[in-house]
């Protein structure tokens, strides 16, 4: 079987350089490359991962922590985010092991994966995921906000204060002064930070939001959240707006709007807050929605992944812009009483 030195005799370059073009640790020349490629093909060379690792004390992979939902369906989010990561992993000669097991309380789920960096999805209130880690001395960066906040842990994230305020905004600018929100999950600290850009937005308008407008996220999927939340409010609640935790929760909204004879947008207007470009044009009417950058959050997290491998002194916070997508589910709301 042929070995490194064996290509690196023939290609006419050194070891490292054969090393480098396979790790991708440092940029070669696309010519020395191509030579050290083409020799290693004629050689039957395949470099051996785990040598390389235990050389270089590095494993060059990292562990993407994104639990499944009960159902099993990942969103659009999750999947244009782990695109973002790969294609990032991928450029710096990193390997990604995606992990989709819940991480309960029990100890044993956290053995040392045999990685060199975590991302870790939706933090939550404190979380003791990000204490574990920390504690076991693995690299750490979280896609979302950590609660209580610590300049100290790396993140990467939309500014989901911001983004709730002008969904908000722009509702209330258009005469919707009773909003229903389905929001995430009351633990995770994107749902805190959302509440308080649509309070933020009722203050504006001298408004107040009302508290038994508020729900969260505690069903088996997001469809059934949605759905169940409109069979069980609508006529009970007064509200001509829905703002839903994900396009997904917007769907179920539809659904029970068909259902219950319910116009959209002439009765009942609905924002998402996110952005599946391929659903949201499918449905009828089209979803206003935000567009969270998913692809562009999991890039900048591998980044910053690896940058804090590459140097551990390295703690930053990375902000994502969000943008509200006009489509045809949101009307002006005329009170006509």
């Amino acid at each position: 079987m042929a070995t490194i030195d064996d290509v690196a005799k023939m290609a006419g370059v050194s070891k490292g350089t054969v090393s480098s073009v396979f790790s991708k640790k440092r940029p070669i020349s696309q010519q020395v490359t191509e030579r050290v490629l083409r020799v290693a093909q004629e050689l039957g060379y395949f470099p051996n991962h785990l040598a390389r690792s235990l050389a270089i004390k590095r494993t060059m992979s990292i562990g993407l922590k994104i639990p499944l939902p009960p159902d099993g369906t990942m969103t659009a989010f999750d999947t244009q985010m782990i695109n973002g990561v790969i294609k990032e992993c991928t450029k710096q000669g990193y390997r990604v092991v995606l992990d989709t097991l819940p991480e309960q309380e029990d100890p044993t789920m956290y053995s040392q994966d045999p990685v060199d960096g975590v991302i870790l999805l939706n933090p939550r209130k404190n979380d003791s995921r990000i204490k574990r880690y920390r504690k076991m001395g693995i690299h750490l960066v979280l896609v979302g906000r950590p609660d209580p906040h610590d300049e100290s842990i790396s993140y990467v994230d939309n500014n989901n204060t911001e983004a709730a305020h002008e969904v908000g905004d722009y509702l209330l600018r258009n005469g919707h002064e009773s909003i229903l929100f389905l929001n995430a999950a009351a633990d995770m600290t994107v749902a805190q930070d959302r509440r308080q850009g649509l309070s933020e937005a009722y203050r504006l308008h001298g408004l107040s939001l009302r508290d038994e407008c508020v729900m969260y996220y505690a069903h088996t999927n997001g469809t059934d959240y949605g759905y169940m939340s409109i069979l069980n409010t609508y006529g009970k609640l007064s509200y001509t707006a829905t703002i839903t935790d994900t396009d997904r929760v917007a769907l179920g909204v539809l659904r029970a709007a068909r259902e219950l004879d319910i116009k959209v947008p002439e009765q009942l207007s609905v924002i998402a807050l996110s952005n599946d470009a391929i659903l949201a044009q499918d449905m009828n009417p089209r979803l206003t929605s935000v567009e969270l950058s998913a692809e562009k959050l999991g890039d900048e997290a591998a980044k910053l992944l690896i940058e804090k491998i590459n140097d551990s002194s390295v703690h930053r916070q990375v902000i994502i812009p969000a943008q509200l997508v006009v489509r045809e589910s949101c009307s002006v709301f005329v009170d006509h009483k």
